[in-house]
């Protein structure tokens, strides 16, 4: 018995050792593509690449998305999704390959080398309880926009850890606004059962639609922007 406790403990000790290697070795290069030499593209690639193999390994999650081929029609975005999972972000950069960053809360800029990878692919970190840093940020993410780098934002505000949808902010249509950018709806299926169904496999699915130019919006307030947006992420749901 002894014995299988000492074999148990050895190869969580070496499993333990490769995990801090393959961060330390993470981390140095997220570091070395700071430097201005490498584009956009070399940046997104990398942590795509990360995610694509750490999400099946960590959190054993498959994602399907359907309509990706809609993106390639953007060239400049704003996706707008639903929010029920810390993953929703993760299963994202699995499943959409066009660089892009995110909106996201300012807690996760306090994250050893997440916040250092977020930064790279040009993420923003809002605090919604600062107006002027949140109109600060909102003109980063519509400056990245503008150069043709897609943004992501999810305007619940917060996770909805449940298959329902909460009401969606007005005020984070700004972002498309400003940026005269087409914007992107995504519905994203049942990521707030990983951390139910962990360590058993789960199906994320995500579905992109139809870009709304911004031609078609362009008239609109923020408040009617809003609602058909939260109309077209939230009708698949209902079936």
């Amino acid at each position: 018995m002894l014995k299988f406790l000492w074999i148990v403990l050895g190869i969580l000790l070496v499993i333990i050792v490769l995990a801090i290697i393959v961060v330390l070795c993470v981390n140095a290069r997220v570091q070395q593509l700071k430097d201005e030499k490498y584009s956009a593209q070399e940046r997104f690639s990398f942590i795509s690449w990360v995610v694509s193999w750490a999400i099946p390994v960590l959190f054993n999650v498959k994602v399907n998305a359907k309509g990706l081929e809609k993106l390639d029609q953007v060239k400049h975005g704003v996706i707008y999704a639903n929010h029920q999972s810390n993953i929703d972000i993760v299963a994202m950069l699995k499943a959409i390959k066009k660089p892009h960053g995110y909106v996201a809360k300012k807690e996760l800029d306090n994250i050893f080398l997440l916040s250092d990878s977020m930064r790279l692919i040009q993420c923003q970190f809002m605090d919604r309880t600062d107006v002027r840093q949140s109109v600060r940020v909102i003109s980063a993410a519509a400056k990245s926009v503008k150069e043709g780098h897609l943004m992501v934002i999810f305007p619940e505000g917060t996770r909805m850890v449940q298959a329902e949808v909460g009401s969606f902010k007005a005020g984070s249509f700004k972002l498309a606004q400003k940026a005269k950018a087409d914007i992107v709806p995504v519905t994203i299926y049942n990521s707030y059962e990983v951390s139910k169904r962990w360590p058993r496999r789960t199906v994320i699915n995500m579905e992109i639609h139809d870009p709304i130019p911004y031609e078609a919006y362009e008239s609109l307030s923020t408040n009617e922007i809003c609602e058909q947006v939260e109309v077209i992420i939230k009708e698949p749901m209902k079936a």
